[in-house]
C-alpha cells in the first residue's frame, strides 16, 4: 500500500512524462514541419532554376518555349531583368499606364528576356542560374554540345532522353558514379527533320549539405529542448499537484479535527452509558445519566450532519434550488423563534421590514440566517442587542446581521471560516465545533452570494450575506 508521498511523487512522474511527450511531440513536429518547407524551397528553386535555364537556351536556339517553361521564364524575367525606359513610357498619363499594363505585361517581358537573351554570350551566368549545366544531345545521347559546369563523372542518361522522346519532356534525379546526386530536366526538340535533346542539371550535393547541417543543428537544438521541456515538465507536474497536496493536507486537518470532536461526546456517552448499568447507581442519578447521553447524542448529531453537509459540497453534490425568495417571508419563520430566546437572555431583537426578493434556495436561506442569529445570540451579553438589516442594491440583495458582542480581533478575522476554527476562548464553547460560520460561506456561495464579516475596534460583529437580486 502506497503512502500519501509515494502516490505524489508518481502522480508528479506520470503527469512530468505527459508534459514532457506533448513537448517533444510538438518538438518532433516542428522539426519535420521545417525539414519538410526547407526541402520543398529547395526542390522548388532548383527546378525552377532548370526550367529558366533551358528556356534561355530554347531562345538562344530561336525555338518557341514549351508552356511549361514559358510560364517559369517569364516569371523569372519580371523579378530578375529590369524594364527598359522609353521616352514614350515617360510621356504616358498614368491613366494610360494603368490601361496598357495587363495588356503589355507579357509583351513586355517576352521583349526584355529577348533582348537579353541577345546580350547574353553562350553560357554566361545569370545570377542564380550559375551553377546549372546544358547539354545538347541527339538521340543516342552524344553531346553535340559540351558544358563546362558538369560534375564529375557525369554522363547524359539516357533513359531520360528516351522518356522525353516520348513524352516531350523528364524529370529525375539521379548519382554520378561517384555519388553526387544531379536533379535533371531532359526536353525533346524538334528542328526541321531532326530531334535534339536538352538536358539540364544541377548538382544537389549542395542542398545534401546544407539539409545534414540542418539536421545536424535540429538534434543538437531538439536535444537541448528536450532537457528543457525536461525541467519545465518536473516543475509544471510539481506546481500541478500542488493543490492535490493541500486539498489531502486539507482533508488529514478535517479527519483528525472531526475526530477530535467526536471522540469527546463519545466517550462521555460511553461513560454515562457504563455508570448508568452499574447497579449500585442510584435511580436519580441515572436518570440525569440518561439525560448527559440524549444531549451528547444530539451533539453528535448535530456534528454529523454539519460534515456530511461539507462532505457534499466538497464533492459538488450539494443540491442547490435557485428561486426568487422574498427575504421578509423567510425572517418572518425566524422572527418569533428568535425574539422569544433573545428575550429570554435579555438581549433586544430587531429586524426591520422588507420587501427585497433574493435569488436562493430557500432552505438553506433559512439555515445560513439559524446559524449566523444562533452565532450572535451565544456571544450577544445580557442588555445587549442584535439587529437584521437588509438592503437592495444594483445586483445583489445584502442581509447584515449585527450583534454587539465582543467582536474578533482583526488577526482572526481571515481565518474565521476555516474549519473548526475559533478565534478566542471569547467566541468559543464546547458545545460548538466551529463549523458554523464555514457551512455559512458553503451555502451562500453555493447559492452564487459572498458573506462578509466585520468586527470594529469598540467591539461587536457583522456578518453581511450578499445573494443575487431577483
Amino acid at each position: 500500500m502506497l503512502n500519501e508521498k509515494q502516490l505524489l511523487n508518481r502522480l508528479r512522474l506520470r503527469l512530468t512524462g505527459v508534459y514532457l511527450a506533448t513537448a517533444l511531440g510538438l518538438i518532433i513536429l516542428l522539426a519535420g514541419l521545417s525539414i519538410v518547407l526547407l526541402r520543398f524551397y529547395f526542390q522548388s528553386a532548383i527546378d525552377d532554376a532548370l526550367r529558366n535555364r533551358l528556356a534561355l537556351e530554347y531562345l538562344q536556339l530561336g525555338a518557341p518555349l514549351p508552356a511549361e517553361l514559358e510560364r517559369s521564364y517569364l516569371e523569372w524575367a519580371r523579378l530578375r531583368l529590369p524594364a527598359p525606359a522609353s521616352s514614350d513610357d515617360k510621356k504616358r498619363e498614368p491613366e494610360e499606364e494603368d490601361e496598357d499594363e495587363a495588356k503589355h505585361g507579357e509583351e513586355d517581358a517576352h521583349e526584355r528576356a529577348s533582348n537579353s537573351v541577345s546580350a547574353l554570350p553562350s553560357g554566361a551566368p545569370i545570377e542564380d542560374l550559375v551553377s546549372v549545366f546544358v547539354l545538347r544531345l541527339d538521340g543516342a545521347g552524344r553531346v553535340l554540345v559540351p558544358s563546362a559546369m558538369l560534375p564529375p563523372g557525369f554522363a547524359p542518361n539516357l533513359e531520360a532522353i528516351a522518356a522525353a522522346g516520348r513524352s516531350g519532356a523528364d524529370w529525375r534525379t539521379v548519382q554520378t558514379p561517384a555519388g553526387e546526386p544531379v536533379r535533371l530536366l531532359t526536353y525533346a526538340l524538334r528542328q526541321e527533320d531532326q530531334t535534339i535533346y536538352l538536358q539540364a542539371g544541377r548538382s544537389l550535393i549542395g542542398q545534401d549539405r546544407v539539409m545534414r547541417q540542418f539536421l545536424i543543428g535540429l538534434l543538437a537544438g531538439g536535444g537541448a529542448l528536450a532537457g528543457l521541456a525536461a525541467l519545465v515538465s518536473w516543475i509544471t507536474a510539481g506546481r500541478a499537484i500542488q493543490p492535490i497536496q493541500a486539498a489531502w493536507a486539507r482533508q488529514r486537518e478535517f479527519v483528525a479535527n472531526a475526530s477530535h470532536e467526536l471522540r469527546a461526546p463519545l466517550s462521555l456517552i460511553q461513560l454515562s452509558a457504563e455508570l448508568a448499568t452499574r447497579p449500585d447507581t442510584p435511580p436519580d442519578e441515572r436518570q440525569e445519566l440518561a439525560g448527559d447521553v440524549l444531549r451528547e447524542s444530539r451533539h453528535m448529531a448535530r456534528l454529523v450532519s454539519d460534515l456530511l453537509l461539507l462532505s457534499r459540497a466538497d464533492a459538488g453534490h450539494l443540491p442547490v434550488r435557485i428561486e426568487a425568495v422574498p427575504v421578509q417571508q423567510v425572517l418572518d419563520s425566524l422572527a418569533g423563534e428568535w425574539r422569544r430566546a433573545c428575550a429570554a437572555r435579555g438581549v433586544t431583537f430587531e429586524a426591520p421590514p422588507t420587501t427585497a426578493v433574493a435569488q436562493a434556495d430557500e432552505g438553506y436561506l433559512r439555515q445560513v440566517l439559524l446559524a449566523v442569529l444562533d452565532n450572535a445570540l451565544r456571544y450577544t451579553p445580557a442588555g445587549g442587542r442584535i439587529a437584521v438589516l437588509v438592503a437592495s442594491r444594483e445586483r445583489w440583495v445584502d442581509i447584515a446581521v449585527s450583534d454587539s458582542g465582543p467582536g474578533i480581533a482583526p488577526e482572526h478575522l481571515p481565518r474565521v471560516f476555516e474549519r473548526f476554527y475559533q478565534a478566542d476562548a471569547a467566541r468559543s464553547d464546547k458545545e460548538h465545533a466551529g463549523l458554523g460560520l464555514s457551512i455559512v460561506r458553503t451555502l451562500v456561495e453555493a447559492m452564487g452570494g459572498h458573506v462578509r464579516l466585520d468586527s470594529p475596534a469598540g467591539g461587536g460583529l457583522t456578518v453581511t450575506i450578499s445573494l443575487p437580486k431577483a
